[in-house]
């Protein structure tokens, strides 16, 4: 947890992450550290249970919809609003690392890694035909390394809300098709495209 206070820029204090939780000590952190993964998924467990903040982000009856977190220069962290049926097809997101944590409702993850030696532009093999599938419930989360590939959706038939951060900042996301056991490329965001 010593990432915390330096992500949001603030100083060491101590905070409550949910009613029954025990008091989390915020360090004050070296800010030229680069945060773990670990400190990732404590950073989005701490902003999602922030009391009313889903109640912030207006939800679109169709299509997702995303309000950005207070973060530090380097780091990013959003609320994202998932309607019943929405998802993001399969992504990954370049060189940064990450963590998500659900907010309310409940979100599906299927996921791979690309090989360290993946050459840029190539298909991937799946394991198995649905990858590995993950399902998470209210703060259920996970963090994830630069190789991790994956789709979220929400498949229940409520609203989900999710808090996501990333380290550096997301700056590309590359797409992909799922087709016959494998993930092949099919372009490529960058941050002006969000």
């Amino acid at each position: 947890m010593t990432q915390l206070a330096d992500a949001l820029g603030s100083p060491a204090r101590i905070v409550t992450a949910a009613p029954t939780a025990d008091p989390i000590t915020v360090a004050d952190p070296d800010p030229a550290a680069s945060p773990s993964p670990a400190d990732l998924l404590d950073l989005a467990r701490w902003l999602a249970a922030e009391p009313g903040l889903i109640n912030r982000l207006p939800v679109a009856a169709d299509e997702r919809s995303w309000l950005a977190l207070p973060a530090r220069p380097g780091l990013q962290a959003w609320l994202i609003a998932w309607p019943a049926g929405t998802g993001t097809g399969w992504h990954d997101h370049g060189d940064a690392k990450g963590a998500m944590v659900v907010a309310a409702g409940e979100l599906t993850e299927r996921s791979t890694r690309r090989p360290a030696d993946h050459a840029e532009g190539a298909g991937l093999d799946l394991p198995d035909e649905d990858a590995r599938i993950r399902r998470f419930a209210l703060a259920d989360g996970r963090s994830f390394g630069a190789r991790h590939v994956h789709e979220v959706t929400n498949e229940s038939s409520r609203t989900a809300y999710s808090v996501h951060v990333y380290y550096p900042d997301l700056t590309l996301m590359r797409r992909y098709v799922h087709s016959g056991g494998r993930l092949l490329p099919i372009g490529a965001e960058s941050a002006q495209d969000w």
